[in-house]
């Protein structure tokens, strides 16, 4: 297995006897290829391409999002091969019971197929099992300053008194502070001239006079970006009825970007999970973070300029940006 931090090609026992640290460098490992099923390259290789090679910042759920992409396909598809290989060893298996010749080593090779393939999935599974906690390893082991820290804006003390002659005509409310935190540490707010503010009054320092100056302009834009969870809609619901927010009985252009249960098919089928509340009631989510972060801010920001919802962007390069992001 190759280091990470010196490109040295590293044996196992090699490893082993420098304490898991490469013999090159001395760099830890974080990953053992034969029991969790990935190498540290595989590791560096995914943050690579969340972060666009070091051009954007990125959440840990982003890089474990891009991780699950990968063996979720691998599981699939191995599951299919094999029942397809066990199905073809039991035709064969009943041909040479009758004819005997070539059908003998087409079952036993169809049958020991379809266990290499099941073998495939099931080690495939453990890996996406384990993915949380080998993510929390690398990232400690190998810290990377494009990685966005939890709260990270909370106690930003700016103030938008230099904005007084500014109006925006757009405002994108997110229902998670870490989705906010994306954003800004991606600086979308420049790029789309759009502020961009947390749901549950975030960043705590200057949303509130930040709201106050965006009711003023009559045609003003309201765009709402939530998970597919029963806590996104209640988040919706909020936005349009709460009078601190926008249920003052001015008239805003709302507009839900999602995600929403329309958008499944054409968004988020493959990347959905299940989540069972403290009711003990088990539902299907699914995570704007699920997104890679170039998608994902080139995607809100053609819905913004088009002002519809994520699902009807026609910006042609927003779309390519999405159909790399389930690559």
């Amino acid at each position: 297995m190759k280091c990470v931090n010196c490109r040295v090609d590293a044996r196992k026992k090699d490893r082993d006897a420098n304490g898991g640290k490469c013999p090159g460098c001395s760099h830890p490992f974080v990953t053992d290829p034969a029991v969790d099923g990935l190498t540290d390259m595989q590791l560096k290789m995914a943050e690579d391409v969340v972060s666009g090679a070091g051009t954007f910042y990125f959440s840990k759920e982003q890089l474990e999002y891009q991780l699950q992409r990968k063996f979720r396909k691998r599981v699939h598809w191995s599951g299919i091969v094999s029942i397809l290989l066990f199905l073809l060893f039991i035709v064969m298996l009943l041909s040479a019971f009758r004819n005997g010749g070539f059908f003998i080593p087409a079952a036993f090779f169809s049958g020991l197929a379809g266990l290499v393939f099941w073998g495939i999935k099931s080690k495939s599974a453990k890996t996406l099992k384990g993915l949380n906690a080998l993510i929390n390893k690398w990232l400690l082991l190998n810290p990377n300053p494009k990685l966005i820290k939890p709260g990270k804006f909370q106690d930003s003390s700016q103030n938008s008194n230099n904005l007084d002659d500014v109006s925006f005509d757009r405002v994108l409310i997110c229902d998670k502070n870490e989705t906010v935190d994306f954003f800004l540490s991606n600086l979308f707010h420049f790029h789309y001239s759009c502020p961009v503010l947390g749901g549950k009054g975030y960043p705590q320092g200057i949303y509130e006079d930040m709201l106050r100056r965006l009711k003023q302009n009559p045609n003003l834009k309201v765009f709402l970006l939530h998970d597919y969870s029963a806590e996104g809609q209640v988040f919706v619901r909020k936005m349009k009825t709460e009078p601190k927010w926008f249920g003052d009985g001015q008239h805003y252009q709302m507009i839900d970007l999602g995600l929403n249960l329309g958008q499944k098919k054409k968004l988020f089928q493959a990347m959905t999970k299940k989540q069972t509340g403290p009711t003990g009631i088990t539902r299907e989510i699914a995570e704007i973070s699920l997104f890679k972060p170039a998608t994902l801010v080139a995607l809100c920001g053609a819905a913004i300029n088009e002002a519809v919802a994520l699902d009807q962007v026609q910006l042609l390069s927003a779309a390519t940006h999405h159909s790399d992001g389930y690559g």
